[in-house]
């Protein structure tokens, strides 16, 4: 049968940034120009939790900050392809990585 969405439960984006720029300015530009435009409104209600940037500021990304600590093999260790995946690793990553830390 099909799955049909009924709600979403929790949102969870982590997004480079300048360092100027506030977590809380993060949290409202996520919102206006991501969530907003991408998420219906009637999948988000004032139970959906939203953890935007929750490790805090970041800073330092892309290749400086991630090179060589690529993971492997998270489709075949989940649900084998029948699920949807972000693209996580479970392995390869020094603990402040999202994928290793959860």
């Amino acid at each position: 049968g099909a799955m049909v969405p009924v709600r979403v439960h929790t949102v969870l984006i982590s997004t480079q940034h300048e360092e100027s720029v506030t977590n809380e300015q993060i949290a409202k530009d996520l919102k206006e120009h991501v969530i907003k435009p991408v998420i219906p409104p009637q999948y988000l209600d004032d139970k959906t939790i939203f953890h935007l940037n929750p490790s805090g500021r970041f800073v330092i990304g892309g290749p400086h900050g991630d090179a060589g600590l690529t993971g492997r093999k998270i489709i075949v260790d989940t649900y084998g392809g029948w699920g949807a995946h972000g693209g996580g690793a479970f392995s390869g990553k020094d603990p402040s990585k999202v994928d290793r830390s959860g």
